[in-house]
């Protein structure tokens, strides 16, 4: 496990992995995701929305990363929208200015509010 990082990606598979999982049917609050970059919410912009599906893997550590570790951020992953228990953290792509998202309480869920 030492020599393995959990990785994220949004859209298509992760190369060079034996095995993968696809995740879907998680929530987001604080923001939207089309499953390419980060938004702000607008005015009527619903607080929580679906995000599309992502596939997770654990590669080798000296394997690239899928996205530009300044054009990310890493997000919590809660069990339930009360943010008691934290499951893990997925990377989605931004604007690269994570210090905005960090400000909306961007979080994922894996609960419906």
């Amino acid at each position: 496990m030492d020599a393995l990082k959990f990785v994220c990606k949004w859209a298509g598979g992760i190369t060079g992995v034996k095995q993968s999982v696809k995740i879907g049917g998680l929530q987001l609050e604080g923001c939207t995701f089309d499953g390419s970059q980060l938004t702000s919410n607008q005015p009527n912009s619903p607080s929580v929305s679906s995000v599309p599906g992502c596939t997770v893997a654990w590669v080798p550590k000296d394997m690239g990363d899928p996205y530009n570790p300044s054009e990310c951020i890493s997000l919590p992953v809660y069990f339930s929208a009360e943010r008691e228990k934290i499951v893990t953290k997925l990377t989605l792509p931004c604007s690269g200015n994570q210090e905005i998202w960090i400000q909306t309480g961007a979080a994922l869920f894996l609960k419906s509010v």
